[in-house]
């Protein structure tokens, strides 16, 4: 044969052979062949994963990923597996503008499970809204839920309700006159004024303080709260800042209670603030046992089982809940979904979710509101153990 007609032959074929395949430089999450993409759901996932949140944004995914490995091994949704496909938002709201964008405009996910960063979530919700991708969020605080959203739910509880078991235990403590230090970012304000609206008149402000999240000083704002001799100290932000904080105000000799959001129930918080943490109460959904034994449903402990199991060890922040629940929670909705190409129908079947048992409880989505939980448990630390306040103050 012709050497120039063999050369256009190849050519030709190697041609359609790139247009088959496609260039997955363009895509580095799309599978090996085109059936992967037609017979998988993709779910997005973003969170905190590196920056100064990165421990929870990491459970977070491990969580998700736990969810999606268990809804596969059990035969997917309606016959198909699910595909996490998983972004960084850089503990940013402007990282997770990025992340949601390229989740809905490049990946094209049927639903998104949302950072663990409220003020994240706020910051992406003109885009979901506006392309109708439901998406599940991780953070707590009160305030992107209730507010109009059509397409954005909670897959943990709502902030308030962690509140307001913190605040039943200060009025049980007899608190009078607290003292306030908080983030100076949506997650604080929105958490102190949820604080607030929740004692009403039975509690005194007597001092407020904030401080910025690149601070590792507190010692200015500290002297001027004790200085108003508060009988409580509230404490509201992530993690990592209120561990320095309760040890800071150890060392500038306050030994009473210090109360604040679920925050203060991850394990981490007991390692940086060591002995400093004892008479630490917070209300939360759920908090990470010592042992997987010690779980306090039996669901939780056969997720806990399969972490432990996948991971090595148990997870190191509660976070990793809310991760699970909302990937969970996305699934449910699709497998009832009337069809899963229709947000409408989408939304549709996560509103009809009802009396759904996951980590952080029953889920009921049927008020509309956004939230599936309403009610949450108070702890204290005693010992570096999470100890449930009623049934220490039936000791004490």
């Amino acid at each position: 044969m012709n050497k120039k007609v063999i050369a256009l032959i190849l050519t030709v074929m190697t041609g359609l052979s790139m247009a088959a395949c496609g260039d997955k430089s363009e895509n580095p999450s799309a599978g090996e062949t085109p059936q992967v993409s037609t017979e998988t759901i993709k779910i997005g996932l973003y969170g905190t994963i590196t920056g100064p949140n990165a421990l929870a944004g990491e459970m977070l995914e491990k969580g998700g990923k736990l969810a999606m490995k268990e809804i596969n091994e059990a035969g997917g949704i309606n016959g198909k597996k699910l595909e996490l496909v998983v972004y960084d938002d850089k503990s940013s709201p402007e990282g997770a503008v990025k992340a949601v964008t390229r989740l809905v405009d490049v990946d094209k996910v049927t639903a998104i499970a949302a950072s663990n960063s409220s003020p994240n979530i706020l910051a992406t919700t003109q885009i979901s809204e506006e392309a109708k991708v439901l998406q599940v969020g991780a953070g707590t605080s009160p305030s992107y839920t209730n507010a109009g959203f059509k397409y954005l739910f909670r897959g943990t509880a709502n902030g308030s309700l962690p509140n307001s078991a913190a605040v039943e235990a200060m009025l049980e403590m007899g608190v009078k006159k607290v003292g306030i230090l908080s983030v100076a970012a949506e997650n604080g304000k929105s958490g102190v004024e949820s604080f607030k609206s929740l004692w009403g008149d039975q509690i005194e402000v007597v001092a407020e303080e904030i401080y910025q999240t690149t601070d590792t000083d507190y010692t200015g704002q500290i002297a001027k709260i004790l200085s108003a001799n508060p009988d409580g100290i509230l404490i509201y932000g992530m993690t990592n800042e209120s561990a320095l904080a309760i040890k800071q105000f150890r060392r500038n000799g306050y030994e009473g209670y210090i109360y604040g959001p679920e925050a203060l129930g991850v394990p981490d918080l007991l390692s940086v603030a060591g002995e400093a943490s004892d008479n630490v109460i917070f209300g939360s959904g759920a908090v990470i046992p010592a042992t997987v034994e010690d779980a306090s449903n039996p669901v939780e402990k056969a997720m806990l089982e399969a972490f432990v199991k996948e991971y090595g060890a148990l997870p190191v922040s509660d976070v990793v809940y809310r991760g699970y629940d909302s990937v969970k929670l996305i699934a449910e909705a699709l497998k009832n979904a009337k069809d899963i190409t229709d947000p409408e129908s989408i939304r549709e079947s996560f509103l009809a979710i009802k009396d759904f048992p996951l980590i952080g409880g029953n889920y009921d989505f049927t008020d509309g509101s956004g939230d599936g939980l309403t009610s949450a448990r108070s702890y204290i630390i005693q010992g570096g153990k999470h100890v449930l306040f009623s049934e220490w103050k039936k000791n004490n």
